[in-house]
């Protein structure tokens, strides 16, 4: 029988032989590794989003193991490589590493698991990367990904303990980490292929519509893209962003069933023959009831039909009034008409400006279109989206710019010299072409879940190897809660070598 102090008082853990069980300690920091496990599979498994699961799993991982930075590097399907999506906290970058050579590589080639409790004594480190980055490396963790069907899918590489080196507990809980999050990254892999099988076959669906008639061709595919900058202006979540793209690219899938004779027809319509056209709304419900769609998008028939609705009851087809119009009918509504007017020159009307397109809009405010909504098209500039230029950051942050004058600028965001520190209130990003220094920009900042418009000064552009330039901004009169906001997602990249940093 096991004597009184051979048993732990909080547990009362004990062996037989008198030995003593685990502490109250070891046992609470066991239990705080499982709850923390099963969060993190929940969170993961909840995530569909393939590059925000990456950043999820690499931010949990690193708070869990208290370490000050973690990798996550995938394999190239097609390429012998692995290469980094991720770097936690890190400068934005992509870094390739052949299978089979450092650290990451040879845990990829022998899938076994490698904790190094010094890294400059390891001959397998690279230390060229530490010297490029100014980071000091002293302990590393890494396990490979694996699926269920034995694929290597990549190496979770998570770097300098903060309690000293790593132990065998760390590397049990990372190899768990590792199950989970190979799980989760097929899961987010099918269901991404399934969403781009989707989306192809709703732009080619709305292309095929379109092409009926030269004149329209593109027209669905612009009315989506206003239609989602709205959104996004609007701060609309990705959910609703996607119905908005869907509903926008088929909003005209009615026009199938009327006859070329009426829709391709060189001249105005008749009053009889513009009575069939009218048709093509009812017909675009008709036709996407028929299709099945996941929960998420089941609204798409009815926002797709109601696009020439109206506030006041004369729309069509069914003359829906203000409170029976959803925010999306809204939206594509707005943007449906806009492109329409703006469109090049058809055979029975010149296509208008977009100052002139803009007051059409006004004039329908209230009664045709949603005042907001127009206001909110005009002072974000959602119509001027076919002059900006799109540049991604990173795999969360992506940026549009349009070149303003030196008054635009004045007047959007007050005097230019009130600039702050670029660590804090700018960014660099690449482009095809050299942008001159001092030239203003109206900027469009989209993160995962929200996009902020600001103006920015170009402060510096460099020609970069690889080809096109490298600019440099500063943002004018960014308020202070939206700069700490974008604190943690604006990093400068720098181009080096053995290193891909094209945004």
């Amino acid at each position: 029988m096991a004597s009184e102090s051979a048993i732990d008082t909080e547990t009362g853990a004990g062996d037989a032989d008198g030995s003593r069980g685990e502490s109250a300690a070891a046992v609470r920091k066991k239990l705080k590794n499982l709850t923390a496990l099963l969060e993190l599979s929940s969170a993961m498994m909840a995530e569909r989003n393939h590059d925000a699961l990456l950043h999820l799993i690499m931010a949990r991982v690193t708070e869990v193991l208290d370490a000050e930075r973690s990798s996550l590097f995938l394999k190239d399907p097609y390429k012998s490589e692995l290469y980094s999506r991720i770097a936690h906290d890190l400068e934005i970058r992509e870094i390739r590493v052949q299978i089979g050579h450092g650290v990451a590589g040879y845990v990829a080639q022998t899938r076994a698991v490698m904790n190094v409790p010094d890294a400059y004594r390891e001959p397998r480190f690279n230390q060229d990367v530490d010297r490029r980055t100014g980071f000091r490396t002293r302990t590393i963790l890494c396990a490979p990904l694996v699926s269920h069907r034995d694929e290597l899918l990549g190496v979770i590489q998570v770097l300098n303990r903060r309690g000293g080196a790593f132990t065998r507990e760390d590397e049990e809980l990372l190899v768990a980490f590792a199950s989970h999050a190979a799980v989760a990254l097929e899961n987010a892999h099918l269901y991404e292929e399934q969403e781009r099988m989707i989306t192809s076959f709703v732009k080619t669906l709305a292309a095929t519509i379109d092409a009926r008639d030269p004149v329209t061709a593109g027209h669905s595919e612009r009315v989506a893209r206003y239609s989602v900058h709205l959104g996004k202006a609007l701060g609309l979540p990705a959910t609703d962003l996607r119905l908005l793209d869907i509903a926008a690219s088929l909003h005209d899938v009615g026009k199938v069933g009327i006859r070329d004779a009426v829709l391709l027809k060189p001249a105005r319509l008749s009053a009889e023959e513009y009575d069939q056209v009218k048709e093509h709304a009812a017909l675009t419900i008709d036709i996407l009831n028929k299709m099945e769609f996941s929960r998420d998008l089941r609204e798409v028939p009815y926002v797709a039909g109601a696009h020439h609705e109206r506030l006041d009851g004369s729309g069509y087809p069914n003359r829906l009034v203000a409170d029976e119009l959803t925010l999306h009918a809204r939206i594509i509504a707005i943007a449906d008409v806009y492109d329409a007017l703006t469109a090049y020159d058809r055979p029975y009307k010149r296509a208008m400006s977009e100052e002139e397109a803009l007051a059409v809009l006004e004039q329908g405010k209230g009664r045709a279109f949603d005042p907001d909504l127009v206001d909110l098209f005009r002072s974000r500039q959602v119509y001027a989206l076919d002059r900006r230029e799109f540049r991604r950051i990173d795999l969360e942050l992506a940026v549009e710019y349009r070149p303003l004058s030196q008054e635009e600028a004045v007047r959007r965001a007050g005097t230019p010299a009130a600039t702050v520190d670029l660590s804090g209130g700018g960014l660099q990003f690449a482009c095809d072409h050299a942008i001159t220094p001092g030239t203003y920009l109206e900027v469009i900042i989209h993160l995962p879940d929200v996009a902020f418009t600001t103006v920015g000064k170009v402060t510096r552009t460099q020609p970069v190897p690889a080809g096109g330039h490298r600019v440099g901004l500063r943002f004018v009169g960014l308020p202070g809660p939206v700069r700490d906001r974008l604190a943690r997602y604006l990093v400068e990249v720098k181009e080096e070598e053995g290193i891909d940093a094209r945004a």
